[in-house]
């Protein structure tokens, strides 16, 4: 099952959580709790929302605003809570990594390694402010007593150790790349 069937039960999960939401509220919620592991764009959920509705796995009341707009907040059914939760016992499927830097860097030989040195240090850039974007996260739900919280913590550690790693393998990268451009130099 691709990404894009999963982005169904991203979707179910997330209105599990907040109750009632609206595609942009659920996005919003996206962008600051799953957004470092399961991304979900605009362009997805309301799709994913409508095939949901027809599904007759989430129920949608439209809402007037202060301006005139209207506004559809969903709902999970007893069905979409039974359907999301068959999915959550379900054994993962493994993981297909599309990552464009190791791409490159498998490619570098194509290229000056400077450019390649760049990349990995733009990279762990990313790295560092994603590292502490997850330790803010995890000193706030430090405090949370929540059921949620103990979940959200695992997730919050996973992506604390993944960026701790991919940190330490940067700067074991570079450090390999600029002995290559030192032996190239002397060897010219």
């Amino acid at each position: 099952m691709g990404k894009k069937a999963k982005s169904q039960f991203a979707i179910l999960g997330m209105l599990a959580l907040l109750k009632k939401s609206s595609g942009y509220d659920l996005k919003k919620h996206m962008e600051s709790s799953t957004q470092y592991f399961w991304k979900e764009t605009f362009s997805s959920i309301y799709p994913v929302l409508e095939n949901l509705e027809k599904q007759k796995l989430i129920t949608k009341e439209e809402k007037a605003t202060n301006n005139e707009r209207k506004r559809n907040l969903y709902t999970l059914t007893a069905e979409g809570r039974k359907t999301l939760k068959n999915w959550l016992v379900e054994p993962p499927e493994s993981i297909q990594l599309r990552n464009e830097l190791m791409l490159k860097l498998f490619f570098g030989t194509m290229i000056p390694v400077e450019v390649s040195i760049e990349h990995l240090e733009k990279h762990k850039e990313k790295l560092e402010d994603k590292l502490s974007t997850y330790k803010k996260a995890q000193k706030e739900l430090a405090n949370d007593n929540s059921p949620e919280s103990i979940y959200w913590l695992i997730t919050v550690d996973h992506g604390i150790r993944q960026a701790t790693s991919s940190l330490e393998w940067c700067d074991s990268a570079i450090k390999t790349l600029k002995k290559a451009v030192i032996q190239q130099q002397k060897n010219k």
